[in-house]
């Protein structure tokens, strides 16, 4: 009896179609595996590719095949699975579980923007996937890192099928790291990663952020300019740093170490700038303005001065880094950089899932994605005038 689907009166993508899913039930093209070009298969079946692309697209529709931009689709579903009833079906491609370890601490809401933006990516997706969220932020490092390993555990054993991080353990929670890397489970790091660890990564370029926020405060005409940083030398603490070197020296300045102060580990929330405000302040000349590591420096460098009789920025101009303002109820006055914490959740959600569809046998290289973070300029700066100190 001759098979329906195989009449004219059936349009030709759809016969192609089923010709096609029939090779993939013989692993004539196996799981993985690439599939002919359009051309080739424009020239088998003796159509237009314009057919051989609407074939392609009910594959996909399917989940017989995995088709991306700029890229020829593959075979997606085994043959055993091509041919189990769909009650099976359902079952194997039911929500796979993507996790994201992300630290969540109290009255800090930029972060939860990085959640929104992976489910914004997850709920476009067929088949859906289900999120998972580690909070690694303890109320001390040991504690944030005993969380960390727990959530890197749980990734390993418990089925979850790729993650994203925010990894505060640096060196110690990296053999977990490398463990699920080796283990083929997708990872995509966020804002920093162990610079001698191939992965891949999204962040911001905090490197030319910080060059623009130091170079605004020498367009006000400011020359002593402090920064305010930390002794943890993770990437993003040290590429500010650079930015912020690289922005003097482009104006013929050398950067003094009397103008940087770092920090030992301090508290998040509520950090002890004292010792750094008495620094400054103590100085023959002491800085017009500062650049912080981070807002949470600059509203604490703020409040100590002011609690000292200087005004910002009557007294001395001050930038920050991260753009917490935005979420206050209070109208935003710190003249920061934007970090688009968003964007970021969403563009390692894309990078997970696109390492997620590659075929096995394919060896995708891994992907550094550095986004945009603008300069947003408020109240907490202001120019010197030619009678200004400089």
């Amino acid at each position: 009896m001759a098979n329906p689907l195989m009449t004219k009166r059936v349009p030709a993508a759809l016969r192609i179609a089923h010709l096609l899913q029939e090779k993939i039930a013989r692993q004539e093209y196996k799981t993985g595996e690439w599939l002919p070009t359009e051309r080739e298969l424009a020239d088998e079946f003796d159509v237009d590719r314009s057919t051989i692309r609407a074939a392609l697209a009910h594959l996909a529709e399917q989940h017989l095949i995995v088709r991306q931009p700029g890229r020829r689709p593959w075979v997606n579903m085994r043959q055993e699975t091509a041919a189990m009833p769909e009650e099976q079906q359902r079952r194997l491609t039911a929500p796979q579980t993507i996790a994201a370890v992300i630290p969540q601490p109290p009255h800090y809401p930029a972060l939860s923007l990085i959640q929104r933006g992976i489910l914004r990516v997850l709920r476009q997706r067929k088949p859906p996937y289900r999120l998972v969220v580690f909070d690694n932020q303890g109320e001390e490092w040991s504690q944030s890192l005993a969380q960390e390993r727990h959530a890197l555990e749980a990734i390993e054993n418990e089925g979850i099928a790729a993650a994203i991080l925010w990894s505060l353990g640096g060196k110690e929670t990296l053999p977990e790291i490398r463990r699920l890397q080796a283990k083929g489970i997708p990872l995509v790091l966020l804002d920093r990663y162990p610079v001698d660890t191939p992965c891949d990564f999204v962040g911001v370029d905090n490197r030319t952020a910080a060059r623009d926020a130091v170079s605004h405060l020498l367009h006000l005409g400011h020359r002593r300019i402090a920064h305010l940083t930390s002794t943890d030398r993770i990437l993003t603490v040290r590429e500010r740093e650079e930015g912020y070197r690289e922005a003097l020296l482009s104006q013929g300045l050398e950067p003094s170490e009397a103008l940087i102060y770092r920090l030992p580990d301090h508290d998040d929330l509520h950090p002890a700038v004292g010792s750094a405000a008495d620094h400054f302040l103590s100085l023959e000349e002491p800085p017009t303005a500062l650049f912080a590591l981070k807002d949470v420096l600059a509203h604490a460098f703020i409040k100590e001065v002011q609690a000292r009789g200087l005004r910002v920025p009557e007294d001395i101009s001050v930038v920050g880094f991260d753009d917490h303002d935005r979420h206050s109820l209070q109208p935003p006055m710190l003249t920061t950089v934007h970090q688009p914490f968003e964007r970021m959740g969403q563009r390692a959600a894309e990078l997970l899932l696109q390492r997620l569809a590659a075929p096995p046998a394919v060896n995708m290289p891994y992907q550094h994605v550095l986004l945009p973070a603008p300069l947003v300029v408020r109240s907490t700066c202001r120019p010197l005038s030619k009678d200004d100190p400089k």
